[in-house]
């Protein structure tokens, strides 16, 4: 009988030390979830000013390092105003030239940087281009094109009035790829009318089937404006390896 109530209590017991145990790890599971959430927040909120930089152009206007806790102070106080605070919008007029000038800085920066570059890209794609000349397969047209026809097509040329099927690969000389699309997985229609000139007068040497690779400089293709935050820089000279697969009169 002894035995029989020394085992009952001790189920009784146990099972009691159990609850307690599964408790104990529900409310460290819940406070380990919790600290995890919030170090997920602060590190987003990191993010939030990381990005903020790069979002609204801060580095480009010429801010550093150096100016984080000015820039912080100001945003501290804005999430703690409940709205404008009237003496900041007295100071709009002057933020607004402040920053004016740092734009008008920021643009002198980029053009100058830009003129650099094309001056750089143009003068390689020069030398690209003359060393195409020691392959007799290469032709040129009155315009500085220069382009190779792997394979002639049919008699169907296109003519600049027509909408063509392309696939092509495009890269800058140095090999860098910036367009294809063979990656896309289907060849894109486009009127010859909409691209660059070099690219449309290259097409038409071909006809449906035929292949071609385009050497464009750079008066031909983007000149010194390409588009913003591409691959393609200013001043660049472009190769297309071109197959026309469709002429839409």
């Amino acid at each position: 009988m002894l035995s029989i109530t020394s085992c009952f209590l001790g189920t009784l017991y146990g099972d009691g030390e159990r609850d307690i145990s599964i408790n104990e790890s529900k409310v460290t599971t819940e406070s380990e979830l919790r600290l995890e959430a919030e170090q997920s927040d602060r590190a987003m909120l990191e993010v939030l000013g990381y990005m903020t930089v790069y979002r609204d152009g801060l580095k480009e206007l010429g801010f550093g390092a150096e100016d984080a806790e000015l820039i912080a102070r100001g945003l501290k106080r804005a999430l703690s105003d409940a709205s404008i605070d009237p003496a900041i919008q007295d100071k709009m007029p002057e933020f607004q030239a402040f920053i004016e000038k740092r734009i008008k800085l920021a643009e002198a920066k980029r053009e100058q940087s830009q003129k650099e570059v094309s001056k750089s890209n143009i003068a390689d794609g020069k030398n690209f281009i003359e060393s195409l000349m020691i392959d007799p397969s290469v032709q040129v047209t009155g315009s500085g094109l220069h382009y190779k026809i792997l394979e002639p097509g049919n008699s169907q040329l296109p003519v600049l009035e027509d909408t063509v099927r392309v696939h092509y690969k495009g890269t800058r000389i140095d090999g860098t790829e910036f367009d294809s699309s063979y990656k896309r997985g289907e060849p894109a229609d486009f009127p010859l009318k909409g691209v660059v000139p070099g690219f449309s007068e290259g097409l038409m040497k071909i006809g449906e089937g035929g292949k071609i690779i385009l050497f464009i400089p750079s008066n031909l293709a983007y000149g010194n404006n390409p588009r913003p935050g591409g691959v393609i820089q200013a001043g660049d000279t472009l190769i297309f390896e071109c197959e026309l697969i469709k002429v839409n009169p």
